[in-house]
């Protein structure tokens, strides 16, 4: 029987903490179970917003390509000092007024 008391001591001494660390490791998996379940609606809406910001990341792209291909056209190019007089003669014209 004397070597009982410290055998128990022992055990509590040891299984005390150990049932802590457990309970509070279970604990943060449940959460997570639960976080993880109830957002299937938000996951979905995430799934769908992404899938249409590459849609319009796309068509952005295909619009780029098209200004990229009219700027760099020689026969199309604009004449920049033309423009500027043009801006110039309606600025007059917009004070003369």
């Amino acid at each position: 029987m004397e070597i009982l008391v410290p055998i128990i001591a022992i055990i509590m001494v040891f299984s005390i903490p150990l049932a802590a660390i457990l309970g509070s490791y279970y604990l943060k998996l449940q959460k997570l179970n639960i976080s993880q379940n109830g957002d299937d609606g938000t996951i979905k809406d995430l799934r769908q917003q992404v899938g249409h910001l590459m849609a319009e990341n796309d068509e952005v792209k295909d619009r780029l390509k098209n200004l990229e291909h009219i700027l760099s056209a020689d026969a199309r190019r604009i004449n920049l000092d033309y423009e500027k007089e043009q801006i110039k003669m309606d600025q007059q014209n917009k004070f003369n007024s």
